[in-house]
């Protein structure tokens, strides 16, 4: 069982638009303080910048695990939480406990394997969105998922291993919502052998 979903030019070049001219004037000036964060994000070859958009206690929490403390406060444009709304029509998802990651890489970048942080009877689940790259793999374990410019691509982060198998040729920007969900609302028990190993990464990395 899987909820990986592959939307191919879901971003309008109007949003596209709005998204670089938004990204290009960022600047990355926060302090990892989680290492297992550290080691990741410094494969980047760029920057990261994390967006809590629920402002609960959820979204925040899981927003300064994932940045290692340096969630932006800046409000961003309408257009982000435009396209989240979308995201949620298109996948069938409820958009709570959300929050935004946008990751600007230059060429040369990766992102290692890894399991996004999830909690106690919640999944964390990202759709991202590609706003600016060449053509690219993204590996979801066993999955090659084959990514262009403007598309959709959506997974349970916190249940399976991802990563890019290859080094960027070009300058990326992604967007990467993620949203909270509880395991009812994707198919899942808390019997699934996908959620026993799930929360047995949480207790280890989160224990740290």
């Amino acid at each position: 069982m899987s909820n990986h979903l592959l939307h191919k030019g879901f971003l309008a070049q109007r949003q596209r638009n709005q998204i670089l001219n938004f990204v290009n004037s960022l600047r990355s000036d926060g302090d990892l303080t989680n290492p297992h964060l550290k080691e990741l994000i410094g494969k980047l070859n760029g920057f990261s910048c994390m967006f809590d958009l629920s402002q609960n206690e959820i979204s925040g929490k899981i927003s300064q695990y994932q940045a290692g403390g340096a969630v932006v406060q800046t409000e961003i444009p309408n257009v982000f939480r435009d396209i989240a709304e979308s995201v949620c029509k298109e996948v069938g998802i409820p958009n709570k406990n959300s929050f935004l990651q946008i990751v600007d890489m230059d060429e040369g970048g990766t992102i290692g394997a890894h399991y996004d942080a999830g909690f106690d009877g919640l999944i964390n689940y990202k759709c991202n969105v590609s706003v600016l790259s060449g053509p690219y793999e993204f590996a979801i374990e066993k999955e090659i998922v084959n990514v262009e410019e403007t598309d959709l691509y959506c997974f349970e982060a916190s249940l399976y291993k991802h990563w890019t198998p290859n080094p960027f040729k070009s300058r990326r920007v992604l967007l990467s919502f993620g949203f909270m969900l509880e395991y009812e609302e994707l198919g899942r028990s808390k019997s699934d052998p996908r959620i026993r190993l799930s929360e047995r990464i949480q207790r280890h990395f989160q224990d740290k």
